[in-house]
C-alpha cells in the first residue's frame, strides 16, 4: 500500500515554525508592556503615597519637604512620560506583531485545509483502486467457475 505524501507539507511546516516564532516574539513584547505599565503605576502610586505624607505634615516641616518633593516629581514625571512613550512604541510593536499572528495563522489554516483535501483524495482514490481489485477478483473468480461447469 502506497504512502500518503503531500508536496506542500514542507511549506506547512515552515509556516508552522514561523508562526511558533511570532508567537514568542508577541509574548516578549507582551511581557516588556506588562513590566513597562507596572512601572508606570509603580511611580504612580510612589508619587501619590508621598503626597499622602507630605499633607500629613505639620505645617512648618511641609515647606521644606515640599520643595524637595516638588524637584523629585518633576524627575519622576520625565520617567513616567518616557516610560509612556516606550509603552505606546512596544504596545504598536505588540500589535503589528498579532496582525502578523493572524495572517499566518490563517496562511496555516488554508494550508491545513489543502491537506486535509489531498488526503481525503488519495483515500477515495485508494478505495477505488481497492473496490477494482475486488471486482476484479471477484469476476476472475466467477468466469473460472463458469469455465468449469462449461467443461464438464
Amino acid at each position: 500500500m502506497k504512502k500518503f505524501v503531500w508536496s506542500m507539507q514542507r511549506l506547512l511546516e515552515i509556516k508552522e515554525k514561523q508562526e511558533q516564532i511570532v508567537r514568542g516574539e508577541l509574548v516578549a513584547l507582551t511581557e516588556q508592556t506588562v513590566a513597562i505599565r507596572g512601572r508606570i503605576m509603580a511611580l504612580k502610586t510612589e508619587l501619590r503615597r508621598q503626597l499622602a505624607e507630605l499633607n500629613d505634615l505639620a505645617p512648618d516641616q511641609r515647606m521644606q519637604t515640599q520643595a524637595l518633593y516638588l524637584q523629585y516629581v518633576s524627575v519622576r514625571d520625565e520617567e513616567i512620560r518616557r516610560l509612556q512613550d516606550q509603552w505606546s512604541k512596544l504596545e504598536t510593536q505588540r500589535r503589528e506583531k498579532l496582525d502578523e499572528l493572524l495572517k499566518a495563522q490563517k496562511f496555516r489554516k488554508g494550508l491545513e485545509q489543502l491537506r486535509s483535501r489531498a488526503r481525503a483524495e488519495y483515500e477515495q482514490e485508494l478505495n477505488r483502486e481497492e473496490q477494482k481489485f475486488l471486482d476484479e477478483c471477484t469476476h476472475a473468480g466467477l468466469t473460472r467457475k463458469q469455465m468449469q461447469t462449461c467443461s464438464e
